[in-house]
């Protein structure tokens, strides 16, 4: 849902979670991996997307697992180790991120975007 906030507060918002959990805790961040477009459906109802967050961006943060489901919607978790690169998280304002830009970033970094597999990832 991080799609609905504007690129600073989101930026801001996965610092201060991170910053605050507890050390056995877990973050799950579920956004489009492109700029989804949705506008709002009545005044003020907080639907309409504001970012598009890379791929790139979601894995150098290193989450402990991901999954995916279509249209290209990632689902990540992260740990406590992840506050020492949240900087990396960069959300894209251009509407014009579109989802095959999306895919060709995933396929650029080898992420798995089969449909419903969960990727459970070490670290060394």
């Amino acid at each position: 849902m991080i799609e609905h906030l504007d690129r600073d507060t989101a930026i801001e918002l996965v610092r201060y979670i991170l910053t605050n959990m507890n050390d056995n805790a877990r973050f799950f961040i579920s956004t489009p991996l492109w700029f989804y477009p949705q506008d709002t459906i009545q005044e003020g109802d907080l639907e309409k997307h504001l970012i598009g967050v890379p791929v790139s961006s979601m894995m150098a943060m290193l989450p402990q697992m991901y999954s995916v489901n279509n249209p290209l919607i990632g689902g990540f978790i992260y740990g406590k180790v992840s506050l020492d690169y949240a900087d990396m998280f960069s959300p894209v304002t251009n509407p014009a991120f579109s989802q095959e830009q999306g895919q060709a970033i995933a396929r650029a970094i080898n992420f798995d975007c089969t449909p419903g597999k969960v990727t459970r990832l070490q670290y060394e």
